[in-house]
């Protein structure tokens, strides 16, 4: 099978396209009319959502980019959550030693 380069302008034309509401689980039909696979059209659609517009389908963007806000916000939560076990096996530690009547 062939291997197609797309431009940066029509990967962002369709991304925007199926990011729209009335197209929410249409990517099939925007594939069809741009002559896509709609596995392609999903891609770039979230590809688009993940970095943003400005940094969307850039050369070697991919490459050296940074955390997306999604990651970071991820991150926080994951220490966050980390913090709370740490402070639940010590209470559950200390309860076991307490003793009861």
């Amino acid at each position: 099978m062939a291997r197609y380069k797309y431009s940066r302008w029509l990967k962002l034309k369709i991304a925007k396209e199926a990011m729209l509401p009335e197209n929410q689980g249409l990517e099939h039909v925007i594939a069809e009319k741009y002559h896509v696979m709609p596995w392609t059209v999903t891609r770039w659609r979230d590809h688009l959502q993940d970095v943003g517009e400005e940094n969307a389908f850039r050369k070697g963007g991919s490459l050296n980019r940074g955390p997306t806000p999604k990651e970071v916000e991820l991150e926080k939560e994951n220490a966050q959550l980390r913090e709370e076990i740490e402070i639940l096996q010590k209470a559950a530690a200390f309860l076991t030693n307490v003793k009861r009547d």
